[in-house]
């Protein structure tokens, strides 16, 4: 699973450069705004497994939950910020299960085979040389 790198703009002091998943980066666009303050750089990075990063294409459900616990909500109306982005219930799974697949598609087409030329093997007599 690759990861896209985005610059997150806070503030005129404050930028950030993250590897999200492909299908996190409307919440980022959401909640920083369109006024340009999520960039994608186009850069993808396929990072090494560890506690906090799993390599392996999430369900629709656990990744919903996931970003709901990792972004919470509006502090007004208590409304979870990944249920205004992809929606409520059913809803917001298959939009993000679609966005995953999309994801899992274009990593698909990414990866091309390393075509590496035959080697072939010659007897060398060191004393010749």
């Amino acid at each position: 699973m690759r990861y896209e790198r985005v610059k997150v703009t806070r503030d005129t002091n404050t930028v950030h450069s993250r590897e999200v998943p492909p299908w996190e980066i409307p919440m980022l666009e959401y909640l920083f705004g369109d006024e340009g303050n999520v960039v994608r750089t186009g850069e993808f990075v396929t990072p090494t497994p560890g506690k906090l990063i799993n390599l392996d294409y999430p369900e629709a459900k656990t990744e919903l939950k996931r970003l709901i616990d990792a972004y919470k909500g509006d502090p007004k109306s208590g409304i979870p910020y990944a249920i205004s982005v992809y929606g409520n219930g059913r809803q917001g799974e298959r939009a993000l299960q679609k966005l995953i697949d999309d994801a899992r598609e274009a990593d698909e087409e990414a990866v091309v085979p390393v075509r590496r030329a035959k080697r072939t093997a010659r007897m060398v007599d060191s004393l010749l040389n």
